[in-house]
């Protein structure tokens, strides 16, 4: 049974924050409620006020705005995996998105709420991270914005103050020469993944001028692979190339051990979710490997 909680439901997100601001640690925002409603019955967390954002208007968006992909802070999963906006400027989100819990997560759950909630094994903040989204927030003294790949410190912890909003997510337009894949392997249909990685490949004509890996699940956050990245940084595009550095990311990840697998097994798990991220990110980029 769950405690005794106050409810309340503001008009704007700016009366949602000040709502935080005034409360502390005693409230927190509920949108999609997909992440906290368990965490309340299962009482691992403990709050007086429920902030509920369902209700500020005109926050449901997705845009284009030369080469950016706004996501508004009520759009929920499945607004994105549907979207044809998103499909044709940025496939990895719309796929990602698609494959997220289940249906009634994918109904409910928020990419912006996935990104504050920052849960190790969530799919938005590796997807994010790997792209370098920009986070928009708002808080009682004002709008902040983060970049991605800074954003997120491990375990449910991010930049964003205890009294802060995330009102939107910009990621970057992702076309030809540029390419981008999120792979990941789930012990079963709709359970938390065991392992993931997103890769984003630039390319100058048949070489690699950037590349950005990163691995989820099987470390505490969002885990660039700075090694491997610059392994593949100006090297011709060959399956030899490919395969060494997909095995350079499970080489040098360092997995937690627990009830999903071994260390060992996640690495090799790893290696080839790696290896299909590239494949995928390098032809999305126009490119061909050898």
């Amino acid at each position: 049974m769950l405690r005794d909680i106050k409810y309340t439901s503001p008009e704007t997100l700016a009366d949602a924050a000040a709502l935080l601001g005034k409360h502390g640690d005693d409230a927190t925002i509920i949108s999609g409620g997909q992440s906290l409603m368990p965490m309340l019955r299962q009482r691992l967390t403990n709050y007086e006020l429920l902030v509920d954002i369902n209700e500020v208007q005109d926050q449901d968006y997705i845009q284009v705005d030369g080469d950016e992909l706004r996501i508004g802070c009520l759009v929920r999963h499945n607004d994105v995996a549907n979207s044809e906006t998103v499909a044709d400027h940025c496939e990895m989100l719309a796929e990602t998105a698609a494959e997220i819990g289940d249906t009634q997560v994918r109904n409910r759950g928020t990419i912006c709420g996935a990104v504050a909630h920052a849960d190790p094994a969530g799919d938005p903040p590796v997807v994010a991270t790997a792209l370098d989204a920009e986070i928009k927030s708002c808080g009682p003294d004002g709008e902040h914005a983060y970049d991605a790949s800074s954003f997120f410190h491990g375990f449910y912890e991010t930049e964003l103050g205890k009294d802060e909003i995330v009102t939107e997510v910009v990621f970057p337009v992702v076309e030809p020469p540029l390419g981008a894949a999120y792979q990941k392997y789930e012990p079963s249909a709709g359970a938390y993944p065991t392992a993931t990685v997103a890769a984003v490949v630039e390319l100058d004509g048949d070489e690699v001028a950037a590349a950005t890996l990163v691995t989820g699940a099987i470390e505490p956050g969002p885990t660039p692979m700075p090694d491997a990245e610059a392994q593949l940084e100006g090297e011709t595009l060959t399956e030899a190339v490919v395969t060494e550095v997909a095995e350079l990311v499970g080489d040098e990840s360092e997995p937690m051990e627990d009830s999903d697998g071994s260390v060992e097994f996640k690495r090799e798990i790893t290696k080839t979710l790696a290896k299909r991220a590239l494949v995928t990110a390098i032809d999305r980029a126009g490119g061909d490997i050898e």
